[in-house]
């Protein structure tokens, strides 16, 4: 781990920390009722993974780290695990899955909506 990951990572832990301490003193602040925080790690950008197979093996490496499998669907390989409320992952999305989503946005103009509700 180089020493500027080492920060980062010292930064999020104590971030983190201060803001439960934070959370725990001041109960009129809210927190989210429903759903999952998550702290998400983008292994092709989030590490040190120089192409998308490594990135792959990261999610994957994670995934035994946290005890647990990843799921793949879809180009998007997703491992983690829960903490309470709280939810860490490791993700990576392939360049095959983010090209398939340009090309279908690519179309998102074509269509104007008020001209089709106004028919």
């Amino acid at each position: 781990m180089s020493p500027a990951q080492r920060y980062h990572r010292r930064e999020l832990i104590a971030g983190l920390r201060t803001l439960a301490t934070f959370l725990d003193g001041h109960p009129q602040v809210p927190v989210p009722r429903y759903g999952t925080v998550r702290v998400s790690v983008h292994t092709n950008y989030d590490t040190d993974a120089s192409s998308e197979v490594e990135a792959i093996a990261e999610v994957e490496r994670i995934a035994a780290l946290l005890g647990t499998t990843p799921t793949v669907e879809d180009g998007h390989h997703v491992a983690g695990a829960e903490f309470g409320s709280v939810r860490y992952e490791a993700v990576l999305i392939t360049q095959a899955a983010m090209d398939r989503r340009a090309a279908l946005d690519s179309y998102r103009d074509a269509i104007a909506l008020d001209e089709i509700e106004g028919a």
